[in-house]
């Protein structure tokens, strides 16, 4: 993925699809995760108050169903993106820019550790840092056992004549505490080692914009921004 100059002092990052894909995953997500867990706590009187307010249960059960589905029309999106970026653009997943984890993500996650104990020097981080990459594929991977384990639950008449039955009860436990731990990964984790970093408080701009600052392009992945002014380099020679 070649990285445009927009102006002296921002940076293309973000596809236009990527942003709105991502955009797709936030409420989605947030709505998934929001149903889900009112449903889940039915039995409780707060729970029961807010379902109310969205119509009852019928109506949240059929707003998560809807979001699941419309979450997935974004990943089928996003996979033929990536059979386009291959076959038609002719471009490769290994490399540099690469989201595909590689031994220099395990080297940049030692060098990290050592940099937070004062220990060495910040990590020359690449297109994409080792969290980064641990959010993509923590994310892509979650949504599969949760499509898995919904799909079940959402006709369980069905699977019950496929699979044991004890597989149903298994499938709704996999499904709640993997739910809670993809909340509690993006609520801590993601938000505080993307948004929260002083230096893009409140918010990282980059993935709604498309574009990020110089500054923040030197600092962030000085590995990509040395290896660009090498190629800009080349195509003035």
């Amino acid at each position: 993925m070649e990285t445009r100059i927009n102006s002296p002092q921002t940076f293309q990052r973000f596809h236009i699809l990527h942003r709105i894909l991502h955009m797709v995953i936030i409420f989605n997500f947030t709505f998934l995760a929001i149903s889900g867990f009112l449903l889940h706590f039915s039995g409780f009187g707060w729970a029961r108050f807010l379902i109310a307010l969205m119509g009852g249960a019928g109506a949240a059960g059929w707003l998560h169903r809807f979001c699941a589905v419309f979450l997935y029309f974004g990943i089928l999106v996003h996979v033929f993106w990536l059979i386009y970026y291959k076959m038609v653009l002719k471009q490769n997943f290994c490399g540099p820019d690469s989201i595909l984890p590689g031994k220099k993500d395990v080297k940049d996650l030692f060098q990290n550790l050592r940099y937070v104990f004062n220990k060495g020097t910040p990590p020359l981080f690449d297109r994409f840092s080792y969290l980064q990459k641990l959010d993509y594929w923590g994310e892509l991977l979650g949504m599969q056992s949760m499509g898995i384990t919904g799909l079940i639950l959402c006709f369980p008449e069905f699977f019950a004549g496929i699979i044991p039955g004890f597989f149903i009860n298994i499938a709704g436990y996999f499904h709640f505490y993997e739910a809670v731990l993809a909340v509690m990964y993006i609520g801590v984790v993601h938000m505080s080692d993307t948004h929260l970093a002083p230096d893009v408080f409140p918010m990282e701009k980059a993935i709604f914009t498309g574009k990020i600052e110089k500054q923040r392009f030197m600092e962030d992945h000085p590995g990509e921004w040395k290896r660009q002014q090498m190629i800009n380099d080349q195509k003035l020679l």
